[in-house]
């Protein structure tokens, strides 16, 4: 993996009112921290960091250059908040990297390919693992893992052993936990129609027999 290079500014406004001020001059407040290390708030252009997630992936390795820091930090995002209804970030969270130590991260699985029973409309294919728990070097962090299915067979299952990983990645998901599947197709069921209920016989309540009149 290749790092992307990213600006940012050192910022020394914090608190919710801090905050909400970066964000009034149309930036993205964001905090840099890592293991040994003090915290350091910066911020950085929304439409920019976006720009780079989109095209780099959010596991990207960034080169992030602080305003008035030497020396560019090397940094993975932990986590990012978007502002409701909207795909603008409102919140960054950057994590220190030493190259020469592995970290856990997740990485999106990608499923390729089409089995038999899928194409010839027999079965269906169920994903039940969209992301992997990995350990790796920063350097060899993957944008995303992909796993062949088109050799699934109906009635078979995909599990994290079979997967072949790039070089240097470790999962620590469970071996035997399910990646994908092929099931066949639900049988239709036809309702039977219900019996048409018999008409009810009416039985009319019979009036007594008139008293007759004495005389």
């Amino acid at each position: 993996m290749t790092s992307v290079a990213l600006a940012a500014e050192n910022r020394t406004e914090k608190g919710k009112t801090g905050v909400n001020k970066v964000r009034a001059r149309g930036l993205c407040p964001a905090v840099v921290y890592g293991p040994g290390t003090e915290p350091i708030h910066v911020s950085v252009d929304p439409k920019v960091f976006l720009k780079l997630v989109s095209t780099a992936g959010e596991n990207a390795l960034i080169d992030l250059a602080i305003a008035g820091v030497e020396g560019a930090k090397k940094v993975i995002v932990r986590d990012i908040q978007y502002k409701p209804l909207k795909q603008m970030p409102i919140h960054v969270d950057f994590y220190l990297v030493n190259l020469e130590r592995t970290i856990e991260i997740k990485v999106p699985l990608e499923l390729v390919g089409t089995p038999v029973a899928v194409a010839q409309k027999a079965g269906t294919l169920t994903q039940a693992v969209h992301e992997l728990h990995v350990e790796c070097l920063p350097m060899a962090i993957p944008s995303s893992i992909t796993a062949d299915v088109s050799g699934l067979a109906l009635g078979h299952a995909l599990h994290v052993r079979d997967l072949v990983l790039p070089a240097g990645v470790t999962v620590l998901d469970s071996p035997d936990q399910t990646v994908a599947a092929v099931a066949g197709l639900a049988a239709e069921v036809v309702a039977a129609p219900a019996a048409e209920a018999a008409e009810p016989e009416v039985i009319r309540e019979r009036k007594p027999a008139e008293e007759k009149e004495k005389k």
